[in-house]
């Protein structure tokens, strides 16, 4: 059993493939590029021909994960070009949590669990992201939110890791996020965006979030690690309609701006987690939510990554016939959806990271019992 990894399509043109701007978020979980991060060339003179612009991506398998897991939060950390798991457990049992992080180094193509000790065991069904400042000694990952395994509350504190030193910081208390005031609610869709183009560092938004087992949540959250205590949060307008295990991500387009978009998302009816195709578009500048075409297939309980400029959602979902290995592809200049390679095996609640070059998949549930190492 394998992590797998989606090797990037090859761009002839950045401009079509969504890599004009510094910094450019390409991932939920905060991967930004130069323009040439990915050795693409400027179009010639008069353009490029019509006809296909990036050769088809393929899924290839990695190496074995330290353990059999679902429900952890795949992110890259730009400055050592590494891939994090964070948080999650290795079954439903109660005391299953992890407490260290998992680390995956493309160079070596091996794992290995890391000595940093999680502050707690709550640490499932978090929110993550890698804000990336101009040094790396001011870059972390960040994790909102979270609950134990088998339990029905859920923590506000928000801690920061360093995969460079190894070390794990939790914020003061007056920095836990407001959107979880009972002590129930878990973070739903998130997404790290760059508050404007001279930003320097991207923020963490949070939207939605599942009220345990009462309902989805509408609020939506900005967190800026960069300001003073106390004030590190700021509520937006709400979303639509509640969501949570949302998947969610910030795609830029040089004719439409930035948005964070969502497509696909759990809701809790008659006492029971189900998928729908809830799809609409975030506009943190102007801070309004907009409608666009609907996901065409019911799903949730995944992420959904920035991938040549438009949104993959990959795989979930738990009401049959999910959980999928379907990669469904919007596009939001047309406003259209389409269909990728799928996975080689159907997955939800897997911890997925962000193209770099390759987006990769790693644990998750095959069936709603099951839980593997990875596929």
């Amino acid at each position: 059993m394998t992590i797998l990894h989606l090797k990037k399509s090859i761009c002839r043109s950045p401009w079509r493939c969504g890599l004009p701007f510094i910094p450019l978020l390409l991932g939920c979980f905060g991967l930004w590029a130069s323009p040439n991060a990915f050795g693409v060339n400027p179009p010639p003179p008069g353009g490029y021909p019509e006809g296909p612009i990036c050769s088809p991506p393929s899924w290839n398998a990695g190496p074995d994960l330290p353990s059999p897991g679902v429900r952890s939060v795949g992110v890259y950390f730009p400055p050592n070009g590494k891939f994090y798991a964070m948080g999650g457990r290795s079954s439903d049992s109660a005391g299953s949590d992890f407490m260290h992080p998992f680390e995956y180094d493309p160079a070596t193509n091996a794992w290995a669990t890391k000595s940093a000790t999680y502050p707690d065991n709550q640490v499932n069904n978090m929110a993550c992201g890698a804000i990336t400042a101009l040094s790396p000694i001011t870059s972390y990952i960040y994790c909102v939110g979270g609950s134990a395994a088998g339990a029905a509350t859920a923590t506000a504190r928000v801690f920061r890791y360093n995969p460079l030193t190894d070390m794990i910081e939790t914020l003061d208390a007056q920095d836990n996020w407001p959107g979880n005031s009972s002590g129930t609610i878990l973070p739903g869709g998130f997404a790290l965006a760059f508050r404007s183009g001279i930003s320097l560092y991207p923020d963490l938004y949070i939207l939605g979030g599942f009220d345990i087992n009462v309902a989805s949540t509408n609020q939506i959250w900005r967190f800026d690690p960069f300001a003073a205590v106390g004030a590190k949060w700021t509520q937006r307008v709400n979303t639509p309609m509640g969501v949570m295990y949302a998947p969610t991500c910030t795609i830029s387009t040089p004719d439409f701006g930035t948005f964070i978009y969502l497509a696909g998302a759990s809701d809790y009816v008659g006492g029971t987690v189900i998928d729908t195709t809830n799809s609409f578009k975030f506009d943190f500048t102007a801070n309004t939510t907009s409608s666009i075409a609907a996901i065409p297939r019911a799903t949730g309980e995944t992420r959904a990554l920035t991938f040549n400029g438009q949104m993959l959602v990959m795989g979930g979902g738990r009401v049959a016939p999910n959980p999928s290995n379907e990669v469904n592809i919007y596009d939001p200049v047309s406003n259209t959806w389409t269909t990728g390679t799928p996975f080689r095996r159907s997955r939800l609640r897997g911890a997925i990271s962000p193209p770099t070059p390759t987006a990769r998949v790693a644990f998750g549930w095959q069936a709603a019992t099951t839980i593997v190492v990875s596929r």
